[in-house]
């Protein structure tokens, strides 16, 4: 209401004060911007200021003996007509003395908030003169200001709390959850499990069909979980492709079992993209509490062992954590410690073995392979710890520790009077990816006034068959950069593996133990071997038989001209101070060379050392 509809004989408040004084009173009572209603003890209106007119659009003359709940308050808080008539302030109550916040509604229908203070004044003798002072502000925009901030608030409060992506619980909500006082009985009283979801072969579906794909396999992993929980459970998207779920209550190992299976069900529901259908698979690892002083982060670490678990079983798989796959886990961490210790204290070294050339009937090189003298273990072939070595981005540091000691090596030999000799060098993926890799050999190589052309670098077949090929060409062409050959090891997919050589600058193959070993007894292996020799000198590629131990292979590798061969048969991995004096005594045999069965057939003659 606007000041012109303001009565404009308002009646003064205090009527019957002569003088000044009055004068002062309905001034301040006038002018003042707070609205002021006094009403009887029945809540009926008997003087409103023009400041209250002005705030609820009623002059005085409309609404003097009303009560004002009939028209002030919204239909949904209006008390009843019998309520209003029977209505009586109470003096005792706490409505009295303190603020009262309260959504009104003008005469024009619209509403705001008022802000009321109620305060009784005694104007006579007897409880008829008992008035009720009602001082109302239109606090709006606080109270707006306030709603916002609180939003602002839980809008904070929940993205701390939630992915943005899939609106999953994250990371921070499953500690603060896991520390509650609930879960800490819950998990004290064994009634409460974990499942550990990994999607597999996440990043091939990111390579594939792109990130936004990738983004609605989350979502639709995310709605699949959320279907397989109920009330008072936890979702959380803990990692890029990793999901929790806490299910709390009396579970069982059953229950659990039952919950993952339905999980796999749920996730391998069909999901399409763009009108390209997406194949989900997922593994699962599976805790449950096995002992009153577990904690949240225990379960959580026990969950994740057995997920890694059920990755290397297949993939697939829900995987129920248990004491033995604790203690394998125990070893492994002890393992990744050992292995770093070994680096500090270079405990690694490289046993040599000879490579001969069927054509000049003599030893013209060695392949280096690593060899890690553990404390309290022996000596120890790769496969006992590269693959952990790898898993914990160890093995970029074992290739160089494992080059520089190959290197080494070739200094002896040529100090020791085989200076014409070539030394292979095994090296991995985690190495091939560092571009430093080539610039750091060559100065290796320099500082030791080696000539590039007698290192060969080996690499696995499967790393140049794999996707990702031009980082794989990329890293070959470095590498013959500075000179050195580079070589397929571990070769056996045939021809599959030959084409890649019209894109790789390969300067010879090895032809893998597991083709070799079906020499003797298989006829379509021996078509396949003789091929792959003709087309490599074919090709000008070198060849290598590795795995070379009986007289018939030796004899059909040399009727194919095959030109070098490696194998127990012509001897094992030795190290340095070993071949030293082997080859005093073999480099050069003064015959063709020629096996004796019994140094590689018996079990003893034949330790299972590995090939690098």
């Amino acid at each position: 209401m606007t000041s012109e509809n303001t009565s404009p004989d308002h009646e003064p408040l205090l009527a019957g004060i002569p003088g000044e004084s009055q004068l002062i009173s309905d001034m301040i009572l006038d002018q003042t911007r707070d609205g002021i209603c006094l009403q009887d003890q029945h809540g009926r209106i008997e003087w409103v200021n023009p400041a209250c007119e002005k705030m609820f659009g009623w002059v005085l003359d409309e609404v003097r003996g009303r009560s004002s709940q009939e028209f002030i308050l919204p239909d949904e808080n209006r008390p009843t007509a019998e309520e209003i008539e029977n209505f009586r302030y109470d003096r005792t109550s706490p409505l009295f003395g303190k603020h009262l916040i309260s959504e009104n509604i003008r005469r024009d229908g619209s509403r705001f908030w008022n802000q009321q203070t109620f305060s009784a004044i005694q104007l006579g003798p007897d409880e008829n003169h008992i008035k009720i002072i009602i001082t109302c502000r239109d606090v709006t925009d606080q109270v707006n200001t306030n709603k916002a901030l609180k939003q602002v608030q839980v809008n904070l409060k929940h993205a701390a709390n939630h992915d943005d992506l899939t609106g999953l619980a994250n990371r921070n909500k499953l500690t603060e959850t896991l520390a509650s006082e609930r879960v800490m009985r819950l998990i004290a009283s064994g009634r409460i499990g974990i499942l550990q979801v990994d999607i597999d072969k996440f990043k091939e579906i990111n390579d594939t069909h792109g990130h936004a794909a990738g983004d609605a396999t989350l979502c639709h992993v995310a709605s699949a979980l959320r279907s397989c929980t109920g009330l008072g459970d936890l979702v959380c998207r803990t990692g890029g492709d990793e999901f929790l779920l806490v299910f709390m209550g009396n579970v069982s190992r059953q229950e659990l079992q039952m919950r993952a299976n339905a999980v796999i069900k749920a996730i391998a529901e069909p999901l399409s993209f763009q009108g390209h259908p997406i194949r989900i698979g997922c593994s699962i690892g599976i805790s449950m509490p096995m002992s009153e002083s577990c904690t949240g982060e225990a379960l959580i670490q026990q969950a994740d062992q057995a997920l890694y678990s059920a990755k290397n079983q297949g993939r697939g798989l829900a995987v129920f954590f248990t004491s033995a796959l604790g203690e394998f886990h125990r070893k492994q961490q002890q393992l990744v410690q050992d292995l770093i210790l070994a680096l500090e204290k270079q405990q690694f070294e490289v046993y040599l073995q000879p490579q001969f050339d069927l054509e000049l009937n003599e030893v013209v090189g060695c392949e280096a392979l690593i060899r890690w003298d553990r404390p309290g273990h022996g000596v120890q072939p790769p496969v006992a710890f590269l693959d952990v070595a790898e898993k914990a981005g160890l093995l970029a540091e074992i290739d160089y520790a494992s080059m520089n000691l190959a290197l080494d090596a070739l200094v002896a030999l040529r100090e020791g009077g085989f200076g014409d000799m070539h030394m292979s060098i095994n090296v991995s993926a985690s190495i091939l990816a560092d571009v430093n890799y080539p610039g750091l050999l060559d100065w290796a190589m320099q500082s030791r006034d080696i000539d590039p052309g007698q290192i060969c670098i080996e690499i696995l077949e499967t790393a140049i068959l794999d996707d990702d090929e031009f980082d794989i060409r990329a890293a070959v062409e470095r590498l013959k950069h500075i000179g050195v050959k580079v070589s397929l090891d571990d070769f056996g997919t045939g021809y599959a593996g030959l084409a890649h050589m019209a894109t790789f600058e390969i300067d010879a193959i090895k032809l893998d133990r597991s083709m070799i070993s079906r020499l003797d007894n298989d006829p379509r292996n021996r078509v396949i071997v003789r091929s792959i020799i003709w087309l490599c000198r074919k090709l000008g590629v070198d060849i290598v038989a590795e795995g070379v131990e009986t007289q018939c292979q030796l004899d059909l590798l040399r009727k194919a001209r095959c030109p070098l061969i490696q194998g127990y048969g012509l001897a094992r991995p030795m190290p340095l101070a070993d071949l030293l004096g082997w080859l005093a005594t073999h480099k050069t045999p003064d015959d063709p060379l020629e096996f004796e069965q019994a140094d590689v057939t018996t079990p003893t003659a034949l330790p299972n050392l590995g090939s690098g």
